[in-house]
């Protein structure tokens, strides 16, 4: 392998490592007319894990054969599908017969209120459709509904753009008995109303093929966000319960986390500068698999809503780069003083490896062991805490043992030229 092959090899595999950096730090964004995109960070900092939240508690009256697991679980996926939300906390106690639900403080698009966002998600949620035409002053009546919840099969959220302003509509797909229905009770371009648990104050038109909901007389992105809720209702069903406020919402501050971010980024960075000044050309293979790493980790974050991360699982996180950077130095340090030594490359990196590799394999299987046993261990502090250190093994020994050593082969041209033995590098 020549210098520029190496190059170009090193340049392509670093430009891969910096699109996902990226991809999992930038906002969130729209994906056509239908999708977002959520990286990452936006899903994270969408959790109760890095921002302020906010806690209520709710009285629970379930109705008949519900279980109050099902409406936890409906409360949750609103929460995911209408305002990108996930890992939130939705616990239950049966002993008090209330549900507590803790949810971000700010990240949402429309920057609507904890209050609002709670009172959406905890409603009962009854979407239908009435045959009365849309008014200045609708009114709900139980004959006029034409549409319920068991005709409609699936709902998206679309935008249209009419001069400088986007409205938002909730496109619902209905099932084969709603679309036989539709058509014999519904007229095409005539405004109807639709009704959310007997409130009236949308409006709605029948295509042909789908009903088209709008929220009436509301700005751009109250309607998005309104348009966004009523196609939770939809795609998540009616919630089966009565949920009254128990005392007030209670803020929670939560400075901690950051603090942590900034401590993690500091011995990141620091970690990557100590392979640069330390072992100069060598030190760019750790400096881009540590990297690499650490962006693994952030989507793998994003990815599973960090639901089973907390405090004891951060501290682990830190834990599981350090023993990653230690056996990267470890192995580094014995090429550097081979090299030293005016050993050739080759002669050092394959003495690096092969005497330090049982050591590796026994300190990264007993790591994966140890999490395996905390990982079983049914608590706060000993579950998250075991799932990093399984996951952080797995990824360790992948940089360390793997891509070190594979990419340690793509430099071999910066230190031996002809066959002669490479320069000390001091």
């Amino acid at each position: 392998m020549t210098k520029t092959t190496a190059i170009v090899l090193l340049s392509i595999v670093t430009v891969i490592v910096l699109f996902l950096g990226v991809f999992s730090f930038i906002p969130d964004f729209e994906v056509g007319e239908y999708n977002e995109y959520h990286s990452p960070v936006g899903l994270i900092q969408k959790s109760n894990l890095l921002t302020d939240t906010v806690t209520a508690n709710y009285l629970v009256e379930l109705d008949d054969d519900v279980e109050c697991f099902n409406a936890q679980n409906i409360i949750k996926a609103r929460l995911r599908k209408a305002y990108g939300y996930y890992g939130v906390k939705v616990d239950y106690d049966e002993e008090k017969g209330t549900v507590t639900v803790e949810i971000p403080q700010t990240n949402n698009e429309a920057k609507s209120s904890a209050k609002d966002i709670l009172s959406h998600v905890i409603a009962n949620g009854k979407v239908e459709i009435l045959s009365a035409s849309y008014t200045s002053s609708p009114s709900y009546s139980e004959d006029s509904v034409v549409l319920s919840q068991e005709h409609f099969k699936r709902a998206t959220v679309r935008s249209y753009i009419n001069g400088e302003t986007t409205l938002y509509i909730c496109r619902v797909k209905l099932n084969s008995e709603g679309a036989k229905i539709a058509a014999d009770e519904l007229l095409t371009s005539t405004p109807y109303t639709c009704a959310v648990d007997g409130e009236v104050n949308t409006w709605v038109y029948y295509t042909g093929s789908e009903l088209q909901i709008t929220y009436a007389y509301s700005d751009v992105n109250q309607s998005k966000e309104n348009a966004k809720v009523i196609a939770s209702y939809i795609n998540t069903d009616t919630l089966g319960a009565t949920l009254t406020i128990d005392g007030k919402l209670v803020e929670n501050t939560n400075s901690l986390a950051w603090i942590y971010l900034l401590v993690f980024g500091i011995i990141v960075l620091a970690s990557l500068a100590f392979f640069a000044v330390r072992y100069k050309v060598l030190g760019i293979v750790p400096m881009i698999w540590q990297l690499c790493a650490v962006v693994i980790f952030t989507i793998f974050a994003g990815l599973v809503h960090v639901e089973i991360f907390n405090l004891a699982a951060a501290i682990g996180a830190i834990l599981v780069y350090a023993f990653m950077t230690f056996f990267t130095v470890y192995v580094f340090e014995r090429m550097r003083s081979a090299m030293l030594e005016n050993k050739s490359f080759s002669w050092a990196k394959h003495t690096a490896f092969k005497d330090t590799m049982l050591v590796t394999l026994i300190a990264h299987g007993a790591l994966l062991v140890l999490g395996i046993i905390l990982w079983v261990i049914p608590s706060i502090v000993t579950t998250p805490l075991g799932c990093v250190f399984v996951y952080g093994a797995v990824l360790s020994f992948l940089v360390t043992f793997c891509l070190n050593r594979l990419f340690t082969l793509v430099i071999a041209p910066f230190y031996e030229t002809s066959g002669k033995k490479a320069k000390s590098r001091k």
